[in-house]
This record gives structure tokens, sequence and C-alpha cells, in this order.
């Protein structure tokens, strides 16, 4: 997924500030799901683990690409590997772990959902 970087992203240097990285990792995932007609309501997953490695600074005006991995699917879990880049130079990385949830508890991943995550690996 390509995003531009616009002066909502930045800070008053027009250097992406460090959240945003996380935010724009998580449309990356959300659009997975979006392109496959699924919108999650009563259910979904979220962000039980997260580490983040900074490279380099995306700055305003900058068009990104954040590259998303699969690492493993398990039961209730999966465990991602995002990339992003610019201009092909890797600036950020993080490995996150997300559990599925059910009526607010963890819940074994439907198979529908597995199977949208396994065209990724």
């Amino acid at each position: 997924m390509k995003i531009r970087i616009y002066y909502e992203d930045t800070d008053a240097g027009g250097v992406v500030y460090h959240t945003k990285y996380i935010a724009f990792c998580e449309r990356a995932r959300s659009e997975i799901f979006f392109k496959n007609g699924i919108i999650f309501n009563e259910d979904g997953f979220v962000v039980r683990d997260i580490k983040a490695t900074f490279f380099a600074p995306a700055k305003l005006g900058d068009l990104i690409e954040i590259k998303t991995d699969i690492l493993s699917i398990k039961r209730s879990f999966v465990e991602l590997l995002q990339k992003i880049y610019k201009d092909d130079k890797l600036i950020f990385e993080a490995n996150i772990k997300l559990v599925y949830l059910k009526n607010w508890k963890v819940s074994t991943i439907p198979s529908k959902y597995i199977n949208i995550l396994k065209e990724l690996s």
C-alpha cells in the first residue's frame, strides 16, 4: 500500500511524527480485509505486542510504501512483519502480534480470515 505524507502526518519540522508509522501499518492491515469485503464490527484483530524500529525519517510530500508479511498464523493470533519503504529504502519496521477477539474475548480465528492471511504468506 502506498501513502503520501501530508502536513497532518508531520511535526513542525515537516518530519513524520513517530506514532504515524504505526497508524500507516494499521491502514495497510485494514486494507487487506477491506479488499476482501470484510469490515470488523463485533469481532476482529487487536494488537497485543508491537516492536518498532525506526531507521530513517519520512518527510512532508514523500511517497511511502507499506509491505506486510505473515510470519506465523496460530489458533488465535497472527504474527506479522510490516516494513515501510521510501524510495526503496527501508525506513521503519514493526513486528506485530495480533490476537483475534470475539465478544471481547480471545477466540479461534475463523477459517475465512485465515485463508485471506495465508494468501499473503
